[in-house]
């Protein structure tokens, strides 16, 4: 029994956020119906495509806005996925839902269909902030985490960094006001451009000062770490043992099966991805193709897997290092990684700098032609 992760992206919201430059549509109903018919179909090909029984030990929803979904869109996905899932109840079950569209309904409902972790977008709970960034009010947060909050113990929170017209004490507020929920875990990230950007969007992180977002990212790796949270992954804190399980699989190496428009996908070593097109998945149907378009891997496999390891708490192997003992203790007394137990782990500041960090210890000196690269922050995004 081959052991799986499953992604499934739900293309549809109802606005587009000012810093949003993942692929979304417009979430009219009919097209809702069409996607879903695609969908499930797609979760039938892709997993007997795999050759052998498959178990599913995570599925993370997310997207766009996998809560404007209607219930009986919701039943049918859940009936696709529940031969697959691991006896027992242990599937870690993740849906992203949007404060805007949590009801105590909506969350008795989607617990009743197995679902057993929620990531809520909350951004900030600064009334300024959330209007640049063309959310909800504070007040709808913190209604939804209530809610939230008594149905599920595993509750994750989005926190942006660096938003425009706020400040770093603003972000200290929004961090204090959601340590009071006790959340399990909590991703922070920096705005910073990327992906899909509208002429809109583009404007805004023109506004965005990456200075500041270096220096918001500090504070809350120390805030958090002083309120016991874990910081198990550069963007990710936890209470122990609420550490995202699917996350974990993409930064392991794992085998995931990404499903919906935009989506990714790696088995065995082959990835594979749908383009973001949601015109394009539903003309699939059509012609009964489902397989999606391949991306063979290329390039210096050893390099991505160390920029995996050094990104979580598990660290870099020392032998994985192919720097000299000179870079590696360079780099530990600028305090930007330590070494313990024959492994080299980022630092909070070496988070910062980490695309560098990963080519200076996984290079040789005469790959490097010995240029020191200029060190750019590499802020954790989303």
């Amino acid at each position: 029994m081959r052991l799986l992760s499953l992604y499934i992206h739900v293309p549809f919201c109802t606005r587009r956020c000012s810093y949003c430059s993942f692929y979304h549509v417009p979430a009219a109903e009919e097209r809702q119906r069409a996607f879903v018919d695609v969908l499930v179909d797609e979760i039938g090909a892709g997993l007997a495509a795999i050759g052998e029984p498959v178990t599913l030990g995570t599925v993370f929803v997310g997207g766009g806005t996998p809560t404007v979904l209607e219930p009986s869109h919701w039943r049918r996905l859940v009936r696709a996925i529940e031969p697959h899932a691991v006896p027992g109840g242990a599937l870690e079950f993740t849906v992203e839902m949007n404060p805007e569209d949590v009801t105590e309904e909506l969350v008795a409902f989607l617990r009743a269909l197995g679902v057993n972790r929620a990531s809520l977008g909350i951004q900030s709970m600064h009334a300024v902030g959330q209007k640049v960034l063309k959310r909800c009010a504070p007040g709808v947060n913190a209604g939804a985490i209530g809610i939230v909050r008594r149905a599920f113990d595993n509750v994750s929170f989005d926190v942006l960094l660096g938003v425009p017209r706020t400040t770093i004490a603003d972000l200290g507020d929004t961090v204090r006001a959601l340590l009071a929920f006790e959340p399990a875990h909590l991703s922070v990230y920096g705005l910073e451009a990327g992906g899909d950007l509208s002429h809109e969007v583009e404007r805004f992180f023109r506004a965005v000062d990456p200075d500041r977002v270096a220096d918001e990212y500090l504070w809350v790796c120390e805030a958090l770490r002083a309120r016991g949270y874990g910081h198990y992954e550069v963007s990710n804190f936890a209470r122990p043992g609420f550490e995202s399980a699917h996350n974990r699989v993409y930064w392991d190496g794992g085998d995931y099966l990404g499903v919906g428009p935009a989506a990714h996908s790696s088995i065995g070593g082959r990835r594979f991805w749908n383009e973001p097109s949601l015109d394009a998945y539903l003309a699939r149907r059509a012609d009964g193709h489902v397989a999606a378009r391949h991306l063979d891997v290329e390039g210096d496999h050893r390099v991505e897997r160390a920029m995996l390891w050094l990104r979580t708490d598990r660290g870099l192997p020392r032998s994985e290092c192919a720097c000299t003992d000179a870079v590696l203790g360079a780099f530990v007394a600028e305090e930007l990684v330590v070494e313990s137990h024959g492994r080299v782990f980022a630092t909070d500041r070496g988070y910062l700098l980490l695309n560098d960090l990963v080519l200076r210890l996984t290079t040789t000196p005469a790959r490097l032609h010995g240029g020191y690269p200029a060190s750019q922050p590499s802020i954790p995004t989303c």
